[in-house]
C-alpha cells in the first residue's frame, strides 16, 4: 500500500515539472559609454620638439687689472647690478702718487724736448737745476725705503713681492735722476740733432709710462660690464688681491635655452630655422643663437642655443623647444586613440556601434598623430576603447 502511494506522488511531481515553462535568459545588450572626436582636416606646422634647459646668457668673473689692497666692496651675493655700476675699488694712494709722478715726468720731458728745439733760457736753466734737485730728493727717499724693506725681507717679515716692488721703485727713481741730470747738461750746452732725437724718444717713453700709470689708476675701480645679478663675492675689504684674481662673479639678466638635438634632426636645422619656446602656459617665437659643430661627449647630442623669447622663465627650468620646417595638412587625432597591431587601427562610431578602421600614421605632432584611413566628419573613439570590440554597441558620453 505504501509503495503505491509513493508511486502516485512521484507521478504527480513528474507531471507538474513537465508542465512548467522556463524563460530563456535573453538579457538585452548594454551599450558601452565612450568619448569621441569629430574628425576634421587641418593644417599644422611641421616641427621637431626637444626638451631644453634655461641658463644665463653669460657668467663673468671680474678682477682688477692691477694688484693692491681692497678698499671697498659695494655689492653682495644676490644684488642686481646695471652696466657701469662700481662693484669694488682698491686703495688708490700709491697709484695716485705714481700717476702724478709719471704725469710730472711727462710734462718735464715735453718741456725739455721743446726747449731743445727752441733753445734754453735762463729760466730753463734754473728749472733744469730744480728738476735735478727734486729727482735727487725722490731718489734718496726711494733708496731709504728700499733699504728698510730689504732689512725686513732678510728678517723674513716682508714678502718677496714687496721687496721686488721697492727695488723696482728705487731703480725707476735712479733712472729719473739720471734723466734729469742729462736734461740739465743738455740745457747748459744746447742740443745737437742727435740730442733732440734722444729727447724725442724720452718724451715718447714718458708718455708710455704715464699712460700705463693712468691705466693702473683707472683699473683700481671694478665696474660691471653687463646688466645682471651678483652670483658670488670672492674677496673682502682689506684683503690684498693680485691682478687677474676673481673678485666678483656676475650672471647676465639675458637668458638662453640649451637644447640637445640628435644628428639626424640637426641636418634639418639652419640658423634661419624658426623656433618656438614653450613653458607651462607661455609660448613665444624665438631664434637660434648658435649651433654646435661637435656633439656632447656624454650624450652624443648637438647643443643648440636659442633665445628665451622674452619669457619670464626661472633659471634651470625645462622648456619645450620646437624647430619649424614647414606645414603638414591632414587629419590629426590623439595618439591614444590608435591601437597597435599587425596593422594600426581606430574605432569609428557607425550607426551606434564600434567600427574598426585600419589607419596609417604619417607623422607625429606632440601627443597627436597625422593619419590616413578615416574621413573628415567621422567620429573616432578616443576614450573607452579598452572595453569594446568591433561591432559592440556604444553610446557617446555627453
Amino acid at each position: 500500500m505504501k509503495y503505491a502511494v509513493v508511486l502516485l506522488i512521484l507521478a504527480i511531481l513528474l507531471t507538474a515539472s513537465g508542465c512548467e515553462t522556463v524563460p530563456e535568459n535573453q538579457e538585452s545588450e548594454r551599450a558601452v559609454p565612450v568619448e569621441v572626436l569629430r574628425v576634421v582636416e587641418e593644417t599644422r606646422p611641421r616641427k621637431s620638439s626637444f626638451i631644453g634647459t634655461v641658463q644665463p646668457d653669460m657668467t663673468v668673473q671680474l678682477s682688477f687689472k692691477t694688484g693692491g689692497k681692497i678698499n671697498e666692496i659695494r655689492v653682495k651675493k644676490g644684488d642686481k647690478v646695471k652696466k657701469g655700476d662700481v662693484l669694488a675699488s682698491l686703495e688708490k694712494t700709491d697709484l695716485e702718487y705714481a700717476e702724478s709722478l709719471a704725469k710730472a715726468q711727462l710734462e718735464m720731458a715735453k718741456a725739455q724736448y721743446e726747449k731743445a728745439l727752441n733753445g734754453a733760457t735762463s729760466e730753463d736753466i734754473e728749472q733744469a737745476r730744480l728738476n735735478v734737485a727734486k729727482a735727487e730728493d725722490v731718489y734718496r727717499y726711494a733708496v731709504e725705503q728700499f733699504e728698510e724693506i730689504e732689512r725686513l725681507y732678510l728678517q723674513g717679515t716682508a714678502s718677496k713681492q714687496v721687496y721686488d716692488q721697492a727695488r723696482l721703485e728705487r731703480d725707476i727713481r735712479e733712472s729719473d735722476l739720471k734723466l734729469a741730470r742729462e736734461m740739465e747738461a743738455q740745457v747748459l750746452k744746447g742740443a745737437r740733432h742727435e740730442e733732440i732725437k734722444a729727447l724725442e724718444a724720452q718724451l715718447e717713453s714718458a708718455q708710455t709710462e704715464y699712460n700705463y700709470r693712468k691705466s693702473m689708476l683707472d683699473n683700481a675701480v671694478l665696474v660691471s660690464g653687463i646688466d645682471g645679478v651678483v652670483m658670488e663675492v670672492l674677496a673682502e675689504k682689506g684683503e690684498i688681491t693680485a691682478a687677474g684674481y676673481p673678485v666678483v662673479v656676475l650672471r647676465s639678466d639675458e637668458k638662453i635655452v640649451y637644447a640637445g638635438v640628435p644628428e639626424k634632426e640637426l641636418r634639418k636645422i639652419t640658423p634661419e630655422t624658426n623656433v618656438i619656446v614653450e613653458y607651462e602656459d607661455m609660448r613665444a617665437e624665438s631664434e637660434i643663437i648658435r649651433i654646435s659643430e661637435v656633439p656632447d661627449t656624454l650624450t652624443g647630442l648637438y647643443k643648440i642655443e636659442v633665445k628665451a623669447g622674452g619669457l619670464n622663465i626661472p633659471l634651470g627650468a625645462s622648456v619645450t623647444v620646437s624647430f619649424l620646417y614647414g606645414e603638414d595638412k591632414g587629419i590629426f587625432i590623439p595618439i591614444t586613440a590608435v591601437h597597435r597591431g599587425i596593422e594600426d587601427y581606430v574605432y569609428i562610431v557607425s550607426d551606434g556601434r564600434a567600427d574598426r578602421r585600419p589607419v596609417k600614421i604619417e607623422g607625429v605632432d606632440n601627443f597627436d598623430v597625422r593619419v590616413t584611413g578615416i574621413r573628415e566628419g567621422e567620429y573616432v573613439i578616443t576614450s573607452g576603447t579598452g572595453r569594446i570590440s568591433a561591432g559592440n554597441a556604444v553610446t557617446v558620453k555627453e
